[in-house]
C-alpha cells in the first residue's frame, strides 16, 4: 500500500481517510489538464507545481474511489492535487 499503482486504481479498493505513504509520482503533462497550470478563465490556477516534474508523495487522503496526493511544491509548501493529476514514474 505504498505505491503509486495502488492509489491510482482506487476503483478496486476504495478507502476513506488519511494514510502516510512514501512514493514518487510525476505531475501529468496531459493536454486536457494544462489549463489548470495557467491563468485560464473558469479554473482554479495551480501555482508552484511543474507539469512533468517528479514529486515525493508523503500522504494520501482517500474519498472512496478517488484521492488527494500530498507533496511539497516548488516553493517548499505543502500542496495537494487529485490523483488524476499524476502519472507513474518510469524506471530508468
Amino acid at each position: 500500500m505504498n505505491s503509486f499503482r495502488y492509489y491510482s486504481d482506487l476503483d478496486r479498493h476504495p478507502f476513506t481517510g488519511e494514510r502516510k505513504v512514501n512514493f514518487k509520482a510525476k505531475v501529468t503533462e496531459k493536454e486536457s489538464l494544462k489549463k489548470f497550470f495557467s491563468e485560464t478563465v473558469g479554473t482554479k490556477w495551480i501555482q508552484n507545481v511543474t507539469p512533468g516534474k517528479v514529486y515525493e508523495i508523503y500522504k494520501v487522503e482517500g474519498y472512496g474511489d478517488c484521492a488527494d496526493f500530498y507533496f511539497k511544491d516548488d516553493s517548499g509548501k505543502e500542496q495537494y492535487l487529485a490523483d488524476f493529476f499524476f502519472e507513474e514514474v518510469e524506471d530508468d
